[in-house]
């Protein structure tokens, strides 16, 4: 569980980061497709999380 929490926060962060330290001028639709798949994922860790929780303790 506690492996999941990191994981979750740690894609949160690095989608953060990596929407920052690109540069939008040198790429802007390399910059939206990057982002927006870390997002995802994100949102997949975080869907995964919470159905481990509900399953876990019912």
């Amino acid at each position: 569980m506690i492996i999941i929490v990191v994981l979750a926060l740690t894609l949160f962060g690095a989608t953060t980061w990596t929407a920052l330290q690109q540069p939008l001028a040198r790429s802007p639709a390399f910059q939206h497709r990057l982002t927006g798949a870390l997002l995802a994922l994100s949102l997949a860790v975080a869907a995964a999380l919470i159905t481990t929780v509900l399953v876990a303790y019912p």
